[in-house]
């Protein structure tokens, strides 16, 4: 019988499968995540629970002038609440004995290790953006960062098109009182870094000035203010065409985004169960369950985080 490689991802008859076929592709094709929109949270800590309320202080307090004795004015602004609701995220791998055996010095395991918890990572990061590679999705989460009815225009047309767009999010969160500096951060598709590289001072007009123009950011050029920058591969890219529902980044006050994390990844393994109705005893195979809990709620969404959307 010719010699049978785990990886193809043939049947169990034809020698074992490593990974069950829907992960393989995740799983062997190299496809590159970035996930940052966990991180944008400025409120990203642990929790014992599984769900988290808010006590909200909503709207601008008021003060006014009152005479001795005279009556009090109760402040414009309210409590509300939010609520953060832990959920799970999981997936599991399947080895040959035969590879566990062979395979000694544990390079496939750790290859496969790592990649499985990046694919739980762009789960997490596909819900809190509330978009996967670009489609819009239904996120899980309590809150997603595109959710926001906050948006200004990428002008593609301009070389410093996003440089003028973060600046007016940036006006939008000011003009909201999240002015704070130091508490806004921004998470964007990576893909701006060819557009940032190439980005150009035009002068006269000219194809000619065009063509022998300056990089319009240097050492001392910072198209994003000094904001810090995370990065998201579930947001639109600055190549793709225009259209509604494209945002290629977003810019929010970090406070108000809150992370709760149940437990890191957990792994389980065990060579008794059954998987996908197939017995992991009688096929020789150990299956690795990998298990991440955590959640995410955005407090005052719609004025707190501003969408930089790409619709021309």
């Amino acid at each position: 019988m010719a010699n049978q490689s785990p990886f193809s991802s043939l049947s169990d008859a034809a020698g074992g499968i490593l990974l069950p076929p829907e992960q393989g592709a995740l799983l062997i094709d190299g496809i590159q995540r970035e996930s940052g929109a966990l991180q944008l949270a400025g409120d990203y800590r642990t929790t014992s629970s599984r769900r988290e309320a808010f006590s909200i202080f909503n709207g601008r307090a008021t003060a006014e002038v009152v005479g001795e004795g005279g009556t009090k004015p109760v402040t414009g602004a309210e409590f509300s609440g939010g609520t953060l609701t832990v959920k799970k995220i999981a997936s599991i791998v399947t080895f040959t004995d035969e590879m566990i055996e062979d395979v000694q010095n544990g390079d496939v395991n750790i290859l496969v290790d790592t990649d499985v918890r990046q694919a739980i990572a762009d789960v997490a990061d596909a819900n809190a953006v509330g978009k996967d590679s670009g489609t819009n999705i239904s996120g899980t989460f309590d809150s997603e960062l595109t959710g926001t009815t906050s948006t200004v225009e990428w002008d593609a047309s301009k070389q410093d098109g996003l440089q003028i767009a973060i600046s007016a999010a940036m006006g939008t969160l000011e003009a909201n009182g999240y002015g704070a500096f130091n508490n806004l951060g921004i998470l964007v598709h990576p893909s701006v870094a060819r557009q940032v590289r190439d980005a150009r001072a035009t002068g006269g007009g000219t194809a000619s000035a065009t063509a022998q123009a300056q990089g319009l950011y240097g050492q001392a050029a910072d198209p994003f203010y000094g904001l810090p920058i995370y990065t998201s591969t579930n947001l639109n890219t600055f190549t793709e065409a225009g259209g509604s529902n494209k945002v290629v980044a977003v810019v929010a006050h970090r406070p108000n985004i809150h992370v709760r994390v149940r437990h890191d990844v957990r792994v389980a393994v065990s060579n008794e169960a059954s998987v996908g109705g197939t017995s992991l005893f009688q096929n020789d195979l150990t299956g690795f369950r990998y298990v991440w809990r955590g959640g995410m709620f955005i407090h005052d969404l719609n004025r707190a985080v501003v969408s930089i959307t790409n619709g021309s």
